[in-house]
């Protein structure tokens, strides 16, 4: 269906775009630094699984609901800054409630609400639906085979790349927060940085004033 060039290219494209600071790898590379390896592994899990709801609506053309209603965009991105507002919040609660002795491991249920998160951030970004509506049909060709189907295979191997270089992505972080963990004014502070992080993505969710343009 693909010649060789084109999937290369692809393929090389998306390894670009994975690997460009965003708000997953900021919750990937604060989770492995704040809780280790297995809940930032867990984040990217929830990530790549929100792939199974996301790919199939793109396919299905729910991108274009976006593009013609602005305001549904803004009400799906406005929750999901709630969401990591919330969760900054309770990350915060529990750093204050945190103490030396406890500091050092993760928080009963961590991560599977790592997992949980990572999906739920995922897939209330609308930008997501958006990018991959835009991205994907670059290197579609009509004349090979059913689009559909191509769109399908270049998000699923888009998909399985971003989780492959977030997981060697979790286990740098969690390399680097082991060494930083050692220090006691780190392991106090681990879960101030993880709040911390979520507030700053919520904001930037919240001041984004950037939607799509509808069309006639």
């Amino acid at each position: 269906m693909f010649n060789a060039h084109v999937l290369l290219a692809f393929t090389l494209a998306s390894l670009v775009l994975n690997i460009t600071p965003g708000p997953d790898m900021m919750l990937t590379l604060t989770r492995g630094m704040t809780q280790g390896f297995r809940a930032a592994f867990m984040s990217v899990l929830g990530t790549f699984f929100a792939g199974f709801i996301q790919i199939p609506l793109v396919v299905l053309g729910l991108a274009e609901i976006f593009q013609h209603s602005p305001e549904l965009f803004s009400a799906v991105r406005l929750l999901g800054a709630a969401y990591l507002a919330y969760l900054g919040v309770r990350a915060f609660w529990r750093s204050i409630r945190l103490d030396k002795n406890t500091a050092r491991a993760a928080p009963a249920g961590a991560h599977r609400a790592a997992f949980i998160q990572g999906f739920t951030t995922n897939l209330l970004n609308p930008k997501v639906f958006l990018f991959m509506t835009a991205f994907l049909p670059q290197f579609t060709d009509h004349t090979v085979g059913p689009v559909w189907e191509q769109l399908l295979i270049l998000a699923v191997v888009s998909k399985t790349l971003g989780c492959v270089v977030y997981v060697g992505i979790a286990a740098g972080a969690s390399n680097v927060g082991g060494w930083l963990s050692r220090n006691a004014w780190f392991a106090k502070l681990q879960e101030g940085i993880l709040g911390a992080v979520m507030l700053a993505i919520a904001v930037l969710l919240f001041v984004d004033r950037s939607a799509p343009a509808p069309t006639r």
